[in-house]
């Protein structure tokens, strides 16, 4: 029989239970580290993407999308020197991100250089900008600098900086949630398509030139092959979007994931399999994230006793390792 209360009571547990933040702060660095890989793959387009004589000029951006939206272009004139500093200025938040050195203050202003680039090349972008602003945003909202950066070993110094190491998960639900929708919206709109449902998606998938990485011939070559993977594409992700869910089938189904991205990423290389990976981390639980971060700490703390350190600066880490002031 259906209780309110216990409704109630379920609702909370799950967006409230308080939990270890080394989980989310793993994924902060992981997270964080694509983006800064991916900033400085961009290196390169600056002028050509984003300057004032880029392929797409400010004013046709303007023209096309006049509504109010984060885009600092808006409020400054795109010279080269706005340009450049803009992109230095991105380059460093994500840097002080990754390392956690005034994280939430560091994660908005990486955001909001994030969603200017993107907004000035927006013909260029596809969904996985829209899911890297997403994920960015709700990391400003969670607890992900409490633990495994700057702020928490100088939070044992300046009170200021002391933060709980224990949080409620709400930022991390709204994640896992994000990540389900991504999957389930994704199988929604393939079983629309005639190609998904008589199998041959992955046929077609497979020849686009412009997306290909590696080929294997005798499977891309065989309509039984094809068939089975074009169909069990949309198995694994209504899994990785629905039974994920099940904690029981957790863990089998993070795993099955990993391998479909790494999968995707070895035939096609598109980036963007790395950020889905990467978020499959948050289906660890809380605990068992912590339990691996302590146990390459721990690992870390052998490495340093066996170092020719003197004693008292090995203290020093190993305290700093452990958390301790």
């Amino acid at each position: 029989m259906f209780s309110l209360g216990r409704a109630l009571r379920s609702y909370d547990k799950f967006f409230f239970e308080v939990k270890p933040t080394e989980g989310i702060a793993l994924f902060r660095i992981v997270w964080i580290g694509l983006i800064l890989i991916q900033f400085l793959f961009d290196v390169n387009n600056v002028s050509d993407f984003y300057g004032p004589h880029a392929l797409i000029s400010l004013s046709t951006v303007k023209e096309q999308f006049p509504f109010v939206h984060a885009n600092l272009f808006h409020f400054f004139n795109p010279s080269y020197e706005v340009t450049y500093g803009l992109f230095i200025v991105y380059g460093l938040s994500l840097i002080t991100s990754l390392f956690g050195f005034f994280t939430r203050t560091s994660l908005v202003i990486a955001l909001l250089c994030m969603t200017s680039f993107h907004q000035r090349t927006i013909w260029y972008l596809s969904s996985s900008e829209v899911l890297m602003r997403t994920i960015t945003l709700l990391l400003v909202f969670s607890p992900c600098g409490h633990t495994l950066s700057v702020d928490s070993i100088l939070g044992k110094y300046f009170p200021r900086f002391k933060q709980p190491r224990d949080w409620p998960v709400w930022a991390l639900r709204l994640i896992q949630i994000q990540l389900s929708v991504v999957y389930l919206w994704t199988v929604w709109h393939k079983l629309k398509g005639e190609t998904w449902l008589d199998g041959t998606a992955v046929y077609y998938a497979t020849r686009v030139e412009s997306l290909g990485n590696f080929s294997i011939p005798f499977l891309f070559n065989s309509l039984p092959a094809m068939k089975f993977m074009t169909w069990g594409t949309l198995v694994i992700e209504f899994a990785l979007g629905a039974l994920i869910w099940n904690q029981k089938l957790r863990k089998p189904i993070i795993l099955i994931g990993l391998f479909f991205h790494l999968a995707l990423l070895y035939v096609m290389g598109i980036w963007f399999e790395f950020y889905l990976m990467a978020l499959l981390i948050n289906f660890y639980r809380p605990e068992e994230l912590k339990a691996f971060v302590v146990k390459k700490a721990d690992a870390l703390v052998l490495g340093i006793q066996e170092t020719n350190l003197t004693a008292a600066i090995k203290e020093r880490m190993i305290r700093t390792l452990r958390g301790q002031a």
